[in-house]
């Protein structure tokens, strides 16, 4: 039976993370199947968001997805989460196209980071928009990938991004990605993250594509999951044991600006001081007790595929990729200027 499945973020890369994990599961880290397991029971079509069907971004996603031995894996729709009418077409449509009990089956909701310490009342409006419509027009599995949990204690505190995806859905909550490590953006997050944790601190590491692949075992067997949060992280490591990684992977340190700099920038933006708050109370939360569902959330994203440490990752030349321009909101003028 098909099953589709909207994507919003898709051009994003936990959006094709998941696209690729789904269509081509041969080339994810999920479980190949052996000789003895029957056929799948479902096939998927991803109905693509995107603002533009024409940019560049969305044509290589059509082009990479439908390809030609698999044709028509996909299909780019055009909306704005701004709009609700847009969005609602595309439900309404997909219900028409495919019949009553064929419309929209699953929804993978990752929205727009606004940016470090940017309101994010938006970005609630948009989430809230996606679970009434899902619940509207009977969406059997809606995955949202959130963000990584303080623990209990703090869960009134966090406000803007923390705050607004907390309140829309619960199910995947990813680590800390290790493409942010990638390109001079990434050599400042490390100076930052040095200047500013604790020698003991440990942040949970992540990589993207490994964000597609668990959110995968999640549409493939939904009720497992339901009413699941799933902590996905494949490590957690202090920078310490990061550059110790990176010097075996890599041969070399890891990238950084001078440390003055890091230190610098922190006292600068406050935007760079919260991420240091974030990292320094998930990881007591964690150690101390304050957040013992932790061990099993993580246990149970773990179970959902094989996820790469960061040295696993360094050693397949993921660092060497080139994120695209913006894509977590983050520019040495926002860095600089305290506008991040």
């Amino acid at each position: 039976m098909r099953r589709n499945i909207l994507v919003t973020g898709a051009t994003g890369k936990q959006g094709q993370a998941l696209i690729r994990a789904l269509l081509h599961p041969s080339s994810s880290s999920l479980a190949p199947a052996s000789a003895s397991d029957p056929p799948p029971e479902h096939t998927y079509h991803i109905y693509a968001l995107t603002r533009n069907a024409s940019s560049p971004a969305a044509q290589h996603l059509l082009s990479s997805a439908n390809t030609n031995t698999r044709t028509h894996l996909l299909t780019l729709v055009e909306g704005d989460l701004d709009d609700a009418a847009s969005i609602r077409q595309i439900f309404e449509t997909a219900k028409h196209q495919n019949g009553e009990n064929q419309g929209i089956w699953g929804v993978f909701a990752v929205l727009a980071f606004p940016g470090l310490g940017v309101e994010a009342d938006g970005e609630e409006r948009q989430g809230r928009l996606m679970v009434d419509l899902a619940v509207e027009f009977g969406v059997r599995c809606f995955v949202y990938s959130s963000a990584m949990r303080s623990g209990p204690r703090y869960e009134d505190q966090m406000r803007l991004s923390g705050k607004a995806k907390r309140e829309v859905e619960r199910i995947l909550r990813p680590g800390f990605f290790m493409e942010n490590f990638n390109g001079f953006i990434g050599s400042i997050t490390t100076a930052v993250l040095k200047a500013g944790l604790k020698p003991d601190t440990t942040n949970g590491l992540i990589a993207t594509e490994d964000i597609g692949n668990v959110a995968a075992a999640v549409f493939r067997d939904p009720e497992k999951y339901r009413f699941q949060t799933l902590a996905v992280v494949a490590e957690y490591a202090t920078m310490a044991q990061m550059e110790e990684a990176h010097r075996r992977a890599k041969g070399k340190p890891l990238p950084a600006v001078p440390w003055a700099l890091g230190w610098l920038l922190l006292k600068l933006n406050k935007s760079t001081q919260g991420l240091i708050q974030d990292v320094e109370r998930s990881h007591h939360a964690r150690t101390s007790g304050e957040y013992p569902e932790c061990e099993k959330e993580l246990e149970l994203a773990r179970s959902a595929c094989k996820m790469k440490s960061y040295e696993e990752w360094l050693v397949q030349g993921r660092d060497a990729e080139a994120n695209s321009e913006n894509w977590n909101q983050v520019s040495v003028g926002k860095l600089l200027t305290g506008k991040l």
